[in-house]
Protein backbone atom coordinates (compact mmCIF):
# COMPACT_ATOMS: atom_id res chain seq x y z
CA UNK A 1 0.00 0.00 0.00
CA UNK A 2 1.48 3.36 -1.02
CA UNK A 3 1.91 6.38 1.22
CA UNK A 4 -0.13 9.47 0.39
CA UNK A 5 -0.56 12.94 1.90
CA UNK A 6 -3.61 15.14 1.60
CA UNK A 7 -3.23 18.74 2.76
CA UNK A 8 -6.53 20.13 4.06
CA UNK A 9 -6.97 23.88 4.61
CA UNK A 10 -9.99 24.55 6.81
CA UNK A 11 -11.76 27.91 6.52
CA UNK A 12 -9.25 29.74 4.32
CA UNK A 13 -9.81 33.48 4.79
CA UNK A 14 -7.40 34.99 2.24
CA UNK A 15 -6.85 33.87 -1.33
CA UNK A 16 -3.16 34.79 -1.23
CA UNK A 17 -2.53 32.13 1.42
CA UNK A 18 -4.29 29.53 -0.72
CA UNK A 19 -1.83 30.25 -3.52
CA UNK A 20 1.18 30.32 -1.23
CA UNK A 21 0.16 26.97 0.25
CA UNK A 22 -0.14 25.39 -3.20
CA UNK A 23 3.28 26.78 -4.09
CA UNK A 24 4.83 25.42 -0.88
CA UNK A 25 3.33 21.99 -1.52
CA UNK A 26 4.79 21.82 -5.01
CA UNK A 27 8.19 22.92 -3.67
CA UNK A 28 8.33 19.67 -1.69
CA UNK A 29 6.62 17.31 -4.12
CA UNK A 30 3.05 17.21 -2.75
CA UNK A 31 0.00 17.97 -4.86
CA UNK A 32 -3.22 16.83 -3.16
CA UNK A 33 -4.90 19.93 -1.72
CA UNK A 34 -8.39 20.23 -0.28
CA UNK A 35 -10.21 23.33 0.95
CA UNK A 36 -12.98 22.98 3.52
CA UNK A 37 -15.54 25.79 3.63
CA UNK A 38 -13.24 28.59 2.42
CA UNK A 39 -14.44 32.14 3.06
CA UNK A 40 -13.11 33.43 -0.28
CA UNK A 41 -12.76 32.20 -3.86
CA UNK A 42 -9.45 30.41 -3.29
CA UNK A 43 -8.80 29.49 -6.91
CA UNK A 44 -9.46 32.96 -8.30
CA UNK A 45 -7.67 34.93 -5.59
CA UNK A 46 -4.89 32.40 -5.07
CA UNK A 47 -3.82 32.19 -8.72
CA UNK A 48 -1.38 35.10 -8.51
CA UNK A 49 0.57 33.79 -5.51
CA UNK A 50 0.47 30.15 -6.65
CA UNK A 51 2.82 31.05 -9.54
CA UNK A 52 4.11 27.80 -11.10
CA UNK A 53 1.96 25.74 -8.72
CA UNK A 54 -1.24 26.76 -10.51
CA UNK A 55 -1.82 23.10 -11.38
CA UNK A 56 -1.95 22.17 -7.68
CA UNK A 57 -4.45 24.94 -7.00
CA UNK A 58 -6.55 24.24 -10.10
CA UNK A 59 -7.17 20.60 -9.22
CA UNK A 60 -7.75 21.27 -5.51
CA UNK A 61 -11.02 19.96 -4.07
CA UNK A 62 -13.42 22.41 -2.40
CA UNK A 63 -16.04 21.02 -0.03
CA UNK A 64 -18.31 22.33 2.74
CA UNK A 65 -17.80 19.61 5.34
CA UNK A 66 -14.55 18.53 7.03
CA UNK A 67 -15.92 15.02 7.43
CA UNK A 68 -15.93 14.63 3.65
CA UNK A 69 -12.21 15.41 3.48
CA UNK A 70 -11.37 12.88 6.16
CA UNK A 71 -13.70 9.93 5.60
CA UNK A 72 -11.16 7.92 3.55
CA UNK A 73 -8.10 8.98 5.57
CA UNK A 74 -6.21 6.37 7.58
CA UNK A 75 -4.57 8.95 9.83
CA UNK A 76 -5.66 12.52 10.60
CA UNK A 77 -3.01 15.01 11.72
CA UNK A 78 -3.84 18.49 12.99
CA UNK A 79 -1.62 21.55 13.41
CA UNK A 80 -1.56 24.21 16.10
CA UNK A 81 0.69 26.92 17.49
CA UNK A 82 -0.54 26.18 21.02
CA UNK A 83 1.23 23.53 23.08
CA UNK A 84 0.48 22.35 26.64
CA UNK A 85 2.62 24.01 29.30
CA UNK A 86 2.83 20.83 31.36
CA UNK A 87 3.68 17.23 30.48
CA UNK A 88 0.72 16.23 32.67
CA UNK A 89 -1.57 17.55 29.94
CA UNK A 90 -2.04 14.59 27.62
CA UNK A 91 -5.48 15.35 26.21
CA UNK A 92 -3.86 15.50 22.76
CA UNK A 93 -0.89 13.75 21.22
CA UNK A 94 1.50 16.63 20.38
CA UNK A 95 4.58 16.03 18.22
CA UNK A 96 7.17 18.18 16.45
CA UNK A 97 7.36 18.22 12.63
CA UNK A 98 10.44 15.98 12.77
CA UNK A 99 8.76 13.44 15.05
CA UNK A 100 5.75 13.40 12.73
CA UNK A 101 7.98 12.94 9.67
CA UNK A 102 9.90 10.07 11.26
CA UNK A 103 6.65 8.26 12.04
CA UNK A 104 5.06 9.04 8.66
CA UNK A 105 8.07 7.71 6.75
CA UNK A 106 7.37 4.26 8.25
CA UNK A 107 3.66 4.18 7.40
CA UNK A 108 1.46 3.62 4.37
CA UNK A 109 -2.04 4.70 3.42
CA UNK A 110 -3.64 8.15 3.31
CA UNK A 111 -2.71 10.80 5.87
CA UNK A 112 -4.74 14.01 6.04
CA UNK A 113 -2.75 17.01 7.30
CA UNK A 114 -5.02 19.79 8.55
CA UNK A 115 -4.27 23.51 8.66
CA UNK A 116 -6.72 25.91 10.27
CA UNK A 117 -8.05 29.39 9.71
CA UNK A 118 -5.56 32.25 9.55
CA UNK A 119 -7.21 34.05 12.45
CA UNK A 120 -8.09 31.27 14.87
CA UNK A 121 -6.62 28.02 13.57
CA UNK A 122 -8.40 24.71 14.02
CA UNK A 123 -11.17 24.56 16.60
CA UNK A 124 -10.92 22.31 19.66
CA UNK A 125 -13.54 20.04 18.12
CA UNK A 126 -11.49 19.72 14.92
CA UNK A 127 -8.30 19.04 16.86
CA UNK A 128 -10.07 16.40 18.96
CA UNK A 129 -10.83 14.51 15.73
CA UNK A 130 -7.09 14.20 14.99
CA UNK A 131 -4.92 11.18 15.77
CA UNK A 132 -2.03 13.50 16.60
CA UNK A 133 -1.27 17.20 16.49
CA UNK A 134 1.88 18.78 15.06
CA UNK A 135 3.17 21.89 16.78
CA UNK A 136 6.28 23.77 15.63
CA UNK A 137 8.47 24.96 18.53
CA UNK A 138 8.57 28.75 18.19
CA UNK A 139 9.35 31.78 20.34
CA UNK A 140 6.88 32.53 23.12
CA UNK A 141 7.04 36.17 22.03
CA UNK A 142 5.23 35.30 18.77
CA UNK A 143 4.38 31.59 18.47
CA UNK A 144 1.90 31.73 15.56
CA UNK A 145 3.29 31.29 12.04
CA UNK A 146 1.72 32.08 8.68
CA UNK A 147 0.12 28.95 7.23
CA UNK A 148 2.48 28.70 4.24
CA UNK A 149 5.49 29.10 6.54
CA UNK A 150 4.33 26.39 8.93
CA UNK A 151 3.44 24.17 5.96
CA UNK A 152 6.96 24.67 4.59
CA UNK A 153 8.53 23.50 7.86
CA UNK A 154 6.34 20.40 8.09
CA UNK A 155 6.44 19.44 4.40
CA UNK A 156 10.22 19.88 4.30
CA UNK A 157 10.61 17.34 7.11
CA UNK A 158 8.24 14.92 5.38
CA UNK A 159 10.07 15.27 2.06
CA UNK A 160 13.52 14.78 3.61
CA UNK A 161 12.49 11.74 5.65
CA UNK A 162 10.83 10.01 2.70
CA UNK A 163 13.47 10.91 0.11
CA UNK A 164 11.07 13.02 -1.96
CA UNK A 165 13.77 15.71 -1.98
CA UNK A 166 17.45 15.15 -1.33
CA UNK A 167 20.05 17.49 0.17
CA UNK A 168 22.34 18.98 -2.48
CA UNK A 169 25.42 17.82 -0.58
CA UNK A 170 26.10 14.53 1.15
CA UNK A 171 28.05 14.68 4.38
CA UNK A 172 31.29 12.75 4.69
CA UNK A 173 30.99 9.66 6.86
CA UNK A 174 32.85 9.22 10.13
CA UNK A 175 34.98 6.54 8.44
CA UNK A 176 36.03 8.96 5.68
CA UNK A 177 37.01 11.55 8.28
CA UNK A 178 38.99 8.92 10.19
CA UNK A 179 41.03 8.09 7.07
CA UNK A 180 42.02 11.74 6.68
CA UNK A 181 42.90 12.12 10.36
CA UNK A 182 44.96 8.90 10.36
CA UNK A 183 47.11 10.23 7.50
CA UNK A 184 47.73 13.44 9.47
CA UNK A 185 48.75 11.39 12.51
CA UNK A 186 51.11 9.30 10.36
CA UNK A 187 52.75 12.50 9.15
CA UNK A 188 53.10 13.67 12.74
CA UNK A 189 54.83 10.41 13.67
CA UNK A 190 57.57 11.28 11.20
CA UNK A 191 58.20 14.48 13.15
CA UNK A 192 58.66 12.41 16.34
CA UNK A 193 55.77 14.20 17.99
CA UNK A 194 55.04 12.97 21.52
CA UNK A 195 52.09 10.60 21.89
CA UNK A 196 49.76 12.83 23.89
CA UNK A 197 50.17 15.63 21.33
CA UNK A 198 49.15 13.28 18.53
CA UNK A 199 46.05 12.34 20.52
CA UNK A 200 45.15 16.01 20.98
CA UNK A 201 45.65 16.75 17.29
CA UNK A 202 43.52 13.75 16.35
CA UNK A 203 40.67 14.86 18.61
CA UNK A 204 40.91 18.49 17.46
CA UNK A 205 40.74 17.48 13.79
CA UNK A 206 37.71 15.23 14.34
CA UNK A 207 35.97 18.04 16.25
CA UNK A 208 36.75 20.53 13.48
CA UNK A 209 35.56 18.22 10.70
CA UNK A 210 32.40 17.44 12.64
CA UNK A 211 31.49 21.10 13.12
CA UNK A 212 32.23 22.03 9.51
CA UNK A 213 29.76 19.51 8.02
CA UNK A 214 32.34 18.65 5.38
CA UNK A 215 30.92 16.97 2.26
CA UNK A 216 32.04 13.65 0.75
CA UNK A 217 33.55 15.48 -2.22
CA UNK A 218 35.46 17.92 -0.02
CA UNK A 219 36.73 15.10 2.19
CA UNK A 220 37.88 13.07 -0.81
CA UNK A 221 39.70 16.11 -2.25
CA UNK A 222 41.49 16.85 1.03
CA UNK A 223 42.38 13.20 1.62
CA UNK A 224 43.74 12.84 -1.91
CA UNK A 225 45.92 15.94 -1.51
CA UNK A 226 47.20 14.72 1.86
CA UNK A 227 48.05 11.29 0.42
CA UNK A 228 50.17 12.97 -2.27
CA UNK A 229 51.98 15.01 0.39
CA UNK A 230 52.58 11.83 2.41
CA UNK A 231 54.00 9.99 -0.62
CA UNK A 232 56.21 12.95 -1.44
CA UNK A 233 57.59 12.97 2.12
CA UNK A 234 58.21 9.21 1.94
CA UNK A 235 60.10 9.57 -1.34
CA UNK A 236 62.23 12.39 0.07
CA UNK A 237 63.12 10.35 3.16
CA UNK A 238 64.18 7.37 1.00
CA UNK A 239 66.35 9.56 -1.24
CA UNK A 240 67.98 11.15 1.77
Amino acid sequence: MSRRLRVVFVGCETGENAGFLARTMKNFGFDELWFVKPVVDVKLLGAKTAMHAADVLDKAMIIDDLKGALEDADVVVGTTSTRPTSEKNFTRNYVTPREFAEAWSRTSGLTALLFGREGSGLSNKELDACDLVVSIPTSKLYPAMNISHSAAVILYELAIHTGAVKPSRQAASHHEKEIFVNIVVELLERTHEVEHRKTLVRRALLNLLGRSYVSKREMATLTGALRRIFKYCEARSVNN
